[in-house]
């Protein structure tokens, strides 16, 4: 039986791996959401965090931009409120807002046919939003992982190789890390 991880835990996983990410904390009450924002600077985004909640930002279920202890910890009671009993919700990620940064999205599954394999593709809301993304069998060897080919007209193909907007370009190679 598979089962999705939280956002919080598969990061937890992921940074033992060495992949980088912003620095965020899991917020279990509204009361610890002081100490939370001493460790990072503003503003914040703030999401609710759950094993069952895949599709954040459909259901509302993120604030992008708060400002201050008291907008921070409305969010979270907002959040919290908002949480079904199926969500398994942990508590809020809170973490400081990235700017000029590119989102991808990365993931195992098992395929019934064809065993594990890897997706990669553009993420954040964009990620269900344009739905380009490729899929590898696993495991990917580092030659793999640095030879990934998209589909050149792709939005993911323009992302990684031109940048938008104040993005950069980069080499034309999705992260390494995240293969």
């Amino acid at each position: 039986m598979s089962r999705t991880l939280s956002e919080s835990d598969s990061k937890s996983i992921l940074r033992d791996c060495g992949v980088p990410f912003l620095p965020e904390v899991l917020v279990l009450e509204v009361e610890q959401v002081e100490g939370a924002l001493l460790r990072m600077a503003g503003p914040y985004a703030v999401k609710l965090c759950g094993e069952n909640i895949s599709h954040k930002s459909e259901r509302g279920l993120v604030r992008l931009g708060v400002n201050g202890v008291d907008a921070v910890k409305q969010a979270c009671r907002e959040l919290l409120s908002a949480a079904r009993p199926e969500d398994e919700a942990t508590g809020v990620l809170v973490a400081p807002m990235a700017t000029g940064l590119r989102e991808f999205i990365a993931g195992v599954s098992v395929d019934p046919v064809f065993g594990p394999t890897i997706v990669f593709g553009l993420g954040g809301v964009l990620a269900e939003a344009i739905a380009d993304a490729t899929v590898r069998l696993a495991p990917i060897r580092r030659y793999d992982a640095l030879h990934v080919e998209v589909a050149p007209q792709s939005n993911l193909a323009r992302t990684i190789q031109r940048g938008t907007g104040r993005k950069p370009r980069s080499d034309g190679r999705p992260p390494l890390f995240a293969l």
